[in-house]
């Protein structure tokens, strides 16, 4: 089992306390950078500890790498399911493979395909999106001053 599959299964462990993988990167000079996440968000801490679980169960191997165990970006695509199932509710950008843009709230999720609400003036419109369609799906960013 090479260093890649001992830490999918390391994270493949981890999902009964509610961690998921979303990315492992293989970078220049023998550096892994590994992304995960879990449904409630992961703070720096918990990162710290996986990370620490992690150089543990890889023991020697370990050695060979310099390894970091990180959060994803918030401005970075979803690359699993469990990101777009913790983002049900959340507004999200949507680019297609035939370049439209769409931004709304993610009401659904299926292994299949995914629902958004696109709020426009005085009406809702409910778009359903096929994922073999999708180039990108992520958390919309926004800066304005919302009124509650």
């Amino acid at each position: 089992m090479d260093i890649f599959e001992r830490i999918e299964a390391f994270f493949r462990e981890q999902e009964s306390m509610g961690y998921f993988l979303v990315e492992i990167k293989s970078l220049p000079g023998q550096r892994i950078l590994i992304y995960t996440d879990s449904i409630k968000g992961i703070s720096i801490d918990e990162c710290s500890a996986l990370h620490r679980k992690l150089i543990e169960s890889l023991g020697e191997a370990a050695d060979a790498y310099e390894i970091t165990v990180s959060s994803p970006g918030l401005d970075e695509p979803f690359k699993v399911a469990d990101q777009y199932v913790k983002s049900i509710g959340k507004t999200v950008d949507v680019l297609t493979y035939g370049g439209q843009k769409f931004n709304g709230t993610l009401t659904s999720f299926s292994p299949e395909n995914i629902s958004i609400e696109e709020h426009k003036k005085a009406e809702t419109l409910v778009h359903t999106f096929e994922l073999q369609d999708i180039k990108s799906t992520r958390l919309s960013i926004s800066f304005k001053n919302h009124k509650q």
